[in-house]
Parts: C-alpha cells; structure tokens; sequence
C-alpha cells in the first residue's frame, strides 16, 4: 500500500547580503544566498489564471502554493525556489501571499 506525501515539495528564498560604500564612495552590493527548506505543495494553475492581489493589482500566476502556517511572511516580488518531487528545481517570483489560521498561500 502506497502513501501519499501531504506536501511533497520544498521551497527556499532568496536572502540578499546588506551592501556597503567603500572610502571612495563606489556602492557594493551583498551576497546573496537561499536559505529555508519549507515543505510545500506547488499545484500548478493548467493555464494561464489571473488573481487580484492584496496591493489590487491583477496578475497571472502559474501555480498556487500551499505552506505551513508558521512560515515568514512573503513580499510581492521576492524570489523562491521550489524543488518539486520529482526533482526538477524552478525558480519564481513571488505574486503575492496570504496567511490564513491554519496554512499560508503563495502565489508564484
């Protein structure tokens, strides 16, 4: 008998490093790193489909991801990486994010 994974997938976030001017005054930027290992469940959306947002704009996204309730807090245009079950790694970008009392949403 087979069992099934409630949330086979895993997602990670970018995290950019704090940049600095030199004595010159010339600008450089961090380092940036992924950082979190969420379990997650990435459903695709089939086709293109378009959601309001809570800033109210409208987008397209392509897939509606659900995460635990006690995940950060997303940011509209943040990036994510989400390795899906079968091994394949996409990278997103973060079309908005709705924290509910039992689980978070994610669009990407």
């Amino acid at each position: 008998m087979s069992v099934v994974k409630i949330k086979p997938d895993r997602l990670s976030y970018l995290v950019s490093g704090n940049g600095y001017e030199d004595e010159e005054g010339d600008y450089h930027p961090g380092e940036s790193s992924w950082q979190g290992d969420i379990h997650c469940d990435a459903v695709t959306s089939g086709k293109a489909t378009e959601r309001t947002f809570e800033d109210g704009v409208i987008r397209a996204y392509s897939y509606e991801v659900t995460l635990p309730a006690y995940s950060k807090d997303f940011a509209i245009g943040d990036r994510v990486k989400i390795l899906f079950y079968g091994g394949i790694e996409r990278e997103f970008e973060v079309k908005g994010f709705d924290r509910k009392q039992h689980q978070c949403k994610l669009w990407v």
